[in-house]
């Protein structure tokens, strides 16, 4: 089971989700030393946790607002022992084009399937939810000898307090031939640990690791340690 750090950045800012009102998304509190500076944020994760993998989600960039595009770049060069998963939309970038990034496509930006496994054939599918699928019904449909992971992302769960939608999550298809992983309202152990046991192999967190009854000890070394990951 992947345990992946979960950070939003917006306007160079390490903010907090919630529910994907990203209009009203605010810069995070100092809570456990952590700062919204995020070299500083991402510094003290991997010094805390030892991640093999983050994930990155450039809020500007899935709003349409600009873009942290060289603010990524900064951080992946700075961090070259850690692989980057990023989220940038459907927007195809050369300066993503780094050995410790995995890039992102998911639907809620993808308008269209033009050329889809072709321009976007190593990245990793995002399948977005707020209460209903958002993107093109067919993005799901879409079939990729390349597409080896699928993230379901359910908007309406980030930065919530009720748990993962275990209800739409039990009504997931899976295939054996991808890797699964979840992505919004995983607050416990118990959530990674029931995700786990339904065949899902990760999930994306963020509030989790600021709670002071998390196990250190067991983030660490799902997140971080083998077997529990590989740098694929």
């Amino acid at each position: 089971m992947d345990i992946i750090p979960a950070i939003d950045i917006k306007n160079g800012i390490v903010v907090k989700a919630l529910k994907g009102d990203r209009e009203n998304y605010q810069a995070i509190s100092s809570a456990r030393g952590f700062t919204s500076n995020p070299f500083t944020y991402i510094k003290k994760m991997i010094d805390k946790y030892h991640p093999r993998k983050i994930y990155i989600a450039d809020i500007n960039s899935l709003s349409k607002d600009g873009d942290n595009i060289d603010l990524l770049v900064e951080i992946v060069n700075q961090n070259k022992n850690c692989v980057f998963w990023i989220d940038i939309g459907g927007k195809f970038d050369r300066r993503l084009n780094k050995n410790n990034i995995v890039p992102i496509l998911c639907s809620e930006n993808c308008s269209t399937i033009k050329n889809i496994n072709y321009i976007f054939r190593n990245y990793i599918h995002s399948y977005d939810y707020k209460d209903k699928p958002l993107g093109i019904e067919v993005f799901q449909k879409l079939q990729s000898s390349y597409k080896n992971k699928v993230i379901f992302m359910n908007i309406s769960d980030v930065g919530g307090n009720h748990g993962p939608n275990y209800k739409y999550i039990r009504s997931i298809h899976k295939k054996s031939s991808i890797k699964y992983y979840i992505g919004g309202g995983v607050k416990s152990v118990l959530d990674i640990n029931k995700l786990q046991k339904m065949g899902f192999s990760g999930v994306l967190v963020s509030s989790i690791l600021f709670k002071n009854y998390t196990s250190t000890y067991l983030i660490k070394k799902r997140a971080g340690n083998k077997p529990a990951l590989s740098l694929e």
